[in-house]
This record gives C-alpha cells, structure tokens and sequence, in this order.
C-alpha cells in the first residue's frame, strides 16, 4: 500500500462524531420529537433487516472511499478516486452498551484479520465491505459468534465535513509542526484554529514532526503519541460543538442537518439507540477501548492477521452480553475459575461453537478438560451445566458466566477423572461474559495498551485537556 494512503481510518474521528451528532441533537434541538424526527431523516443502508439480533452491539464502520476528494492537494494526500476506487472498511469497531450502568466496551477489528466471508470464501475482513454493509455484519455475525443491532457509517467527507460545519477547532501546538505524508503544516507555535482540511490531516498524521532549535524531529512516542493528540482534539471537538450551537441557537439546525447528512445508519436506528451509544461514549470513564489480540501470518502469499483465539476469548465474551445475571454476582466472586476443571460437549448444532467455547473458557481462566466434543444428539435447547458431587458451586459460578443462558443439571452417572463439570451446549448459548470492569478501574481510552511504553512527559503534558 502506499505511504500516501492511510492505513485506518481512526476510529476516534467515528466516536467524536456519533457524540457531536447526538448532542447536538438532544441538547441543542431540545425537543424530542423534532430530535426523532431529523434523526429518521439519515441516510440508510439498504440491508434485510433480520440480520440485526438484540444484544446492544453497534457495528461503526469508518469507509475510506476518496469520492470526497477535489483537487490536485487532495490527491496528493490522500489518494484520487481513480487511484483508490470504490470504498474500503478502514475502521471496523464493535461497541456493546451497557443498559445497566451505561458504560460501553469499543472493540475494533484489524482491518486485515483473515475470516470467512460468506458468498466470498476466506480473504481479509475489510473485503466483506466491498459486497456491503450486509456482508460485513453477517460475516461479524458468523466467524465471531457476535450478534449485531444497529449499523453506523462515516468517511472522510463526513469528518471534514462536520468540522467545517463548526468553523474551526482551536489547538494548541507547543512547537511548528509538519507531516509531509497527511500534509499537515504549522508555522507558528500556539493555538492554531484548523479548518476541515487541517483537522484531518492533524488526526492522521503518522509522520508528525516538531520544529525544535532550527531542527525538524519526528515525534519519538510514534503511534503512542498520536494517540494523545487526537484525544485531545476530540475532547476539543466535543467542546466546541456544544459551544457552536450554544452561541447561535439561531443557527443549530443547520448545523445539525450539514452533520447528519454525513451519517449512514440501518433501517432500525433511530434516536433512542443513538443517545443510548452516545451516552455512553460521552460518560466520564464510561467507555473501555479495546483491539481484538491478533498474530500476523502469511496466508496464500497475503500478509494477513489471523485472530488469537485464547487471548480474545474474553474480549469476544463480553461483547456477546456484559456482566453477569445479578442473582448469580455472588457465587461468580467465591470461586477461582483455575480450580473449575470442565469438558465441553456441542449439542447446538452449530458447527464450530464448541471448539470456541473451549477458547473462551481458557481465555477466562478455567481448566479446559481435553478438547470440546459433539454431544450425544445436536437438538438441546438449553445448555446444561452438568456437575460431578461435590462440585455444584462450581457448576453455579459457570453457569453465572453464560450471560443468562443455560441451568444446572447433576451428573447421574459421575464426571471423568479430572473432570468437575461438563459443559454441554444448546442453542441458547450465546458465549461466557465476564463483569465488566468499574469505572474507576477502567483504563482511559487515551492511554497506551498493556505493555506498552507511557508517551514521554513533552508529549503527553504539553497539550491542554481541551481547546487552548
């Protein structure tokens, strides 16, 4: 790929936007059925709708399509519409809302990570996009166990476009700065009122560099040190979207309206959901930023990312229903999971799902027994928790982390040896889930991911919370 076509369309510009959009519409339009009524409005993808399962996840999908592009500077940066035809998924994220506490779990897919797309064969998930918005919640549906509510689309256009919508966004910068690559260009420390187009090539910048004593050094936190600008202008884009509208009430619809018509949404979106996710998003601490744990490999000449199924058995979980049913919080906190040593049967009928509850045990730290096999027949409705004597507390924690599904039977005949539980599957299962963390526990968005190097002091404290 080229150095002038970026890698991901980041996955902030699409949270920024879903949280200027919704309160602008709540707290400025005020009433809600003016609210409701402009959010009906969006554009919508044409998708059968009995693909969308409840369960609280949105798919938020960020297109990398260059139909936005006009003018030779344009094409410079970002690539033409010749160059890069048709549209890609540059960011692929899944958020699960929380109804109980309102906080969200953000979970974004490699655009890479080799799956099975259906009608298409196995190929890299960002090619399902180019089949439609369709294509990729069945293919997150299928190759993941994830069942999917609601669809919301943004690209280019609509980032640059809601900025100018704003006017400008007032960042501070403690030094010039340039990137040649996404064409940002300072000349002057301080606070810097950017248009669209500035915006987005500050946001993207990969190759940022500062202008200190007479010379020009590239940022030495890298992507660590991205990651704390564009909070900071989301922070500041947040603030100043609010402030825009507040200052000229006269002008809010308008600048509602040039917002949302950068906005794609399925059928059965409308505004309840929307504020619901912005809500979310918009809570102090309420928000946990994941991405799925994947390992690089080689598939049929591709350099290609396959998912690590232990490590992500938990991410996967949760976004599969959060928490635990609340009459079973108490056993789930008595019992360590390396002491729970179960088997697993698959009597769903669904081809693959035992083995994926097995990684999804492991992920949570139980002792998985052997490997999953098939159940005597394949038609249970209910997955059964069968526990050997002695081992009913235990059956009682696993069965706290099935999200609801499943009951608790005792085994007539006595488990194998080594064995306290097992696990046979039916079609209510729906993957374990594991609390979510609280809030005051949960690490911020904007921080490094585990076992990564905190951004040095010059990078992370020369910036203000927001705007200058």
């Amino acid at each position: 790929m080229s150095a002038l076509s970026p890698r991901t369309f980041l996955h902030r510009l699409i949270t920024a936007f879903v949280i200027a959009v919704v309160l602008t519409t709540v707290l400025i339009v005020g009433a809600y059925a003016e609210a409701a009524r402009k959010v009906s409005k969006v554009a919508r993808v044409p998708i059968d709708t009995s693909v969308l399962q409840s369960g609280g996840n949105y798919l938020l999908i960020g297109s990398d399509s260059r139909a936005f592009v006009n003018g030779a500077q344009d094409a410079q940066h970002f690539g033409s519409a010749q160059q890069q035809t048709g549209q890609r998924s540059d960011t692929i994220m899944v958020a699960h809302i929380d109804d109980r506490n309102g906080t969200a779990l953000l979970v974004s897919f490699p655009r890479d990570l080799w799956v099975a797309i259906p009608g298409i064969g196995h190929a890299k998930i960002n090619a399902a996009f180019n089949a439609g918005p369709q294509r990729m919640i069945e293919t997150i549906e299928n190759d993941f166990d994830i069942p999917i509510s609601h669809y919301l689309e943004v690209d280019f256009a609509g980032f640059r476009k809601m900025v100018n919508a704003i006017g400008t966004i007032p960042i501070y910068f403690p030094a010039p700065a340039r990137d040649t690559k996404s064409g940002l260009s300072v000349n002057k420390a301080g606070c810097q009122h950017l248009d669209g187009d500035q915006a987005l090539a500050y946001v993207r910048s990969r190759y940022y560099e500062s202008l200190v004593n007479g010379q020009w050094k590239s940022d030495p936190t890298s992507d660590l040190g991205r990651i704390q600008r564009q909070q900071y202008f989301l922070r500041t884009l947040a603030q100043q979207t609010l402030h825009a509208a507040a200052s000229a009430p006269w002008n809010a619809n308008n600048l509602l309206d040039s917002m949302l018509t950068n906005l794609q949404r399925d059928p059965k979106l409308g505004l309840s959901s929307l504020r619901a996710l912005a809500y979310a998003f918009h809570r102090a601490g309420g928000i946990e930023a994941q991405t799925l744990p994947v390992n690089r490999q080689f598939i049929n000449g591709q350099d290609a990312l396959v998912l690590d199924s232990a490590k992500a058995a938990e991410l996967l979980a949760r976004l599969r229903g959060i928490g635990n049913p609340a009459n079973a919080q108490s056993a789930a906190e008595s019992v360590d999971p390396h002491t729970v040593h179960v088997s697993v049967e698959n009597g769903s009928g669904r081809t693959g799902l035992g083995a994926r509850a097995d990684a999804a045990l492991g992920g949570l730290g139980f002792s998985v027994v052997g490997t999953a096999t098939n159940a005597d027949r394949s038609d249970y409705t209910v997955t059964e928790v069968r526990y050997a004597p002695d081992s009913a507390a235990k059956a009682r924690f696993l069965l706290s982390e099935l999200g609801g599904a499943g009951k608790v039977v005792a085994l007539s005949g006595g488990a194998a040896a080594g064995t306290d539980i097992v696990l046979v599957l039916g079609r209510d299962y729906n993957g374990l889930s594991r609390p979510a963390p609280k809030a005051a526990s949960t690490p911020p968005t904007s921080g490094p991911t585990s076992g990564a190097a905190a951004p040095s002091a010059s990078t992370a404290t020369s910036l203000p919370a927001a705007g200058c």
